[in-house]
């Protein structure tokens, strides 16, 4: 019985522990929110959000909002995006009527010689005239550990509100 209730505390203590590493981002001008890693990162206030570069590390992570001035879907978005410069690929994508979701790689650094990863989520207004989004780029030799962190941003995004 001693075991069962010492199990119990430590997963409760390590719960406790798991959650005082992050926090949220609440955006007082678009009114979206986000959850984000507290710890280990480097942040920085921009004027539409947050910037986390990796403390030691090659990990980005851009938190901000935009308007969406033509008022594109979600669809005619990922349309522009795999048009980007910057972007090699796209080897995930998905949306819905108020989302998208989209992974890949970007061309290669000439400096750093090794593939970055990104990974983007972008949530719409109603109208479709603003969003907010965040961009995750990492080493594909730090996949494992961002794509956690991805996906609790991920589950934790939420939408601005329209202008």
């Amino acid at each position: 019985m001693r075991a069962l209730f010492v199990l119990l505390l430590s997963l409760i203590v390590g719960t406790a522990q798991g959650q005082e590493e992050w926090t949220t981002y609440r955006d007082p001008v678009c009114g979206y929110a986000v959850e984000h890693p507290a710890a280990g990162f480097d942040i920085t206030v921009t004027d539409t959000g947050l910037t986390l570069i990796e403390e030691g590390g090659a990990g980005q992570i851009d938190i901000y909002c935009a308007s969406n001035a033509g008022r594109r879907s979600p669809a005619g978005f990922e349309q522009v995006l795999a048009e980007a410069e910057r972007i090699r690929e796209i080897t995930y994508s998905r949306s819905g009527s108020s989302w998208l979701a989209v992974s890949g790689y970007y061309q290669a650094d000439q400096q750093r010689g090794d593939d970055l990863i990104f990974y983007a989520k972008f949530m719409f207004s109603s109208d479709l005239s603003q969003l907010a989004a965040f961009e995750a780029s990492y080493p594909a030799t730090d996949r494992q550990r961002f794509d956690a962190i991805v996906e609790r941003m991920e589950d934790s995004l939420t939408a601005p509100r329209e202008d």
